[in-house]
């Protein structure tokens, strides 16, 4: 389970926070490399289409350059000058500019190297309870070929409303699923406009990115006054197009989520179907059409 104290440590830096034990640490190297595995497999090069219940549709895509911040490595810091004997002599990276996939990658490659160097240097490189649930969460999420989420169409004006702190980045949309912790009872991943956030004359709209993984403790704060949708066909492009369509179990059961979480935390009903039962009624009055 994951403890409030681990929490309190995700937005740290890693030398600042107290070192686990190398048991924890090894823990959670063995975290990350499932989770690169796993987005290897399931992930790369594929984008997801995903129309929602009311009415909208974007797409997605989890990019290998935004992988390294996802899963709580810090290459703004890792790839600086001041760590650059470290990526020579450990990381056996020669190059002064490296991506951050190619950091990411190069730190699975020499995970021994890194764990021994944060045993021995008091916990400079990696903060391991950060990964550990970064990685818990992006393995917690659906591959998306699962009807188990929900969507928030995040505006963070009315997070910092309602609870008078700011939300530190540009996220639009917070896609949210159930994670069976306590202290953080629903994981979530923050996805924003692809392209300078949005502000790109040449842009698609509707193609999005990650941004972060979040657990937050505070789920009824990211809930309270924002529209909630559920997805109700997801299609996956890449050599192939898949069509997955949310069957009425499937989005009874999204809507029953829903209304656990506004009953648990005292919130005003903001989910909309409306797209989804005109959808819903224009095909059945094709149907008829067709039929007479």
């Amino acid at each position: 389970m994951i403890t409030l104290k681990e929490l309190n440590y995700v937005g740290t830096w890693a030398s600042k926070v107290p070192y686990p034990g190398i048991q924890y640490a090894q823990k959670a190297s063995e975290c990350l490399i499932e989770a690169v595995e796993e987005y290897k497999k399931n992930y790369k090069d594929k984008q997801y289409d995903i129309i929602l219940s009311d009415g909208n549709e974007f797409t997605f895509e989890i990019m290998s350059k935004n992988l390294c911040h996802m899963l709580g490595v810090d290459y703004k810091n890792l790839s600086n000058e001041f760590f650059c004997n470290f990526r020579n002599s450990v990381l056996n990276l020669n190059s002064n500019v490296v991506s951050s996939y190619e950091l990411l990658n190069a730190i699975i490659e020499h995970i021994d190297d890194v764990l021994k160097y944060d045993y021995e240097n008091g916990n400079k490189i990696l903060n391991y309870y950060r990964l550990m649930i970064k990685c818990n969460i992006f393995q917690k999420l659906s591959d998306f070929t699962q009807f188990n989420f929900g969507v928030i169409n995040f505006d963070k004006n009315t997070f910092k409303n309602n609870t008078g702190n700011n939300y530190f980045g540009n996220t639009e949309k917070l896609l949210y699923v159930q994670s069976n912790e306590k202290n953080c009872p629903y994981f979530m991943m923050g996805i924003l406009k692809d392209g300078n956030n949005g502000n790109n004359d040449d842009l698609d709209e509707s193609n999005y990115v990650v941004e972060t993984l979040l657990a937050p403790y505070n789920v009824g704060e990211f809930f309270r006054e924002q529209k909630v949708a559920i997805p109700t066909q997801i299609m996956i492009i890449d050599d192939l197009m898949n069509k997955y369509v949310a069957t009425p179990r499937e989005k009874i059961a999204l809507i029953n989520q829903y209304k656990s979480i506004i009953l648990e935390y005292g919130l005003e009903n903001n989910l909309d179907i409306y797209g989804d039962y005109i959808s819903m009624l224009s095909t059945q009055d094709n149907l008829t059409l067709s039929h007479k």
